[in-house]
Parts: structure tokens; sequence; C-alpha cells
């Protein structure tokens, strides 16, 4: 039986289409955003952007959320998780995902906004804590959830090799 070959050709112009492509999605933490707004009551509070998140920031993001404790095993061998606070994981995604101001801060990180929480008695220590403070669990969780979302979460790879 004779052997089938495929040829392939790859000339300059595809390979430049692709290399641009590539480029292109490597750019979704600048180029791709969403204002969310928080409201209640009808009435509209605060607004800020969020963009969507890689996979090491997502893991980094649960190991700010994560305790530990040592290893039954020993104390020669690595800490153990003991648990996992979906609040703080929530709270640190959205602490991540929040785009900059044009100055290269994020509004969590106003010294102002920790000082009137402290003074209201909040104590409140890290931007995660900030942000459960400010936000309610609903809040947290459609805030969470809509990062996400932008953030590729339930992406269908075969439809987009489709199109």
């Amino acid at each position: 039986m004779a052997e089938k070959k495929t040829n392939i050709n790859v000339t300059e112009e595809n390979e430049m289409d692709l290399i641009t492509g590539l480029l292109k999605a490597a750019e979704y933490k600048t180029e791709v955003s969403q204002t969310l707004n928080i409201q209640r009551n009808g009435q509209k509070l605060f607004k800020f952007d969020i963009r969507p998140l890689s996979f090491d920031e997502i893991t980094d993001c649960r190991k700010r959320a994560t305790t530990y404790m040592p290893n039954p095993g020993g104390a020669s061998l690595p800490l153990i998780e003991k648990s996992v606070s979906n609040a703080d994981y929530m709270a640190w995604q959205i602490y991540i995902a929040t785009v900059p101001e044009s100055d290269g801060t994020k509004f969590w990180d106003n010294p102002a906004l920790k000082e009137g929480l402290n003074k209201a008695g909040h104590m409140v220590m890290t931007q995660a804590e900030i942000i459960k403070e400010i936000l309610t669990a609903g809040e947290l969780e459609a805030v969470s959830d809509k990062i996400e979302e932008l953030s590729g979460s339930g992406t269908n790879v075969i439809d987009y090799a489709k199109n």
C-alpha cells in the first residue's frame, strides 16, 4: 500500500499572519477590559474596570487565599493546605483583575480608603480585606464570575477553532 503524504506549505505571509495573531492574543491583559458598576437600591456607588487573568495569576490568588499547616509527616516536609477561603480567593481575583488608574495604581490601594475603613471600625490590612468590606457577598461573587468569564472560563476551544 502506498503511503499518503500531505504537504503543508508555510509561506512567509502565513507565518507572519500566525505571529501577528499570536502577539495580538498575548495582549489580552491590556486590550480586553470591562467596566463594572456597583449599584445598591438603584444608586450607583462606584465603577471600576476589570481585565482577564492569566493562569498564573489565578494560581497566585488561590495561594493567597490558602491557609497552610505543618506536614504531619515531619517538619522537614513541605507545608500542606489546610483550607482555602472562597471569599479571599474572589477578593484577590478582583484586586489582581482591577485595571490600574492612569498613574499605575489601583484605587483599592488608596491609603485614604484604608484609613477611612479602619476609622469606621472595619480593621482592614490587605487589599482583599478592603474588597470584602466594601462589596457584599453577592457583589463579590458576581464580580468574580465576570472576571472568570473575561478570562475564558467555560470557553469551548473547538468552537473557536471552527471560526
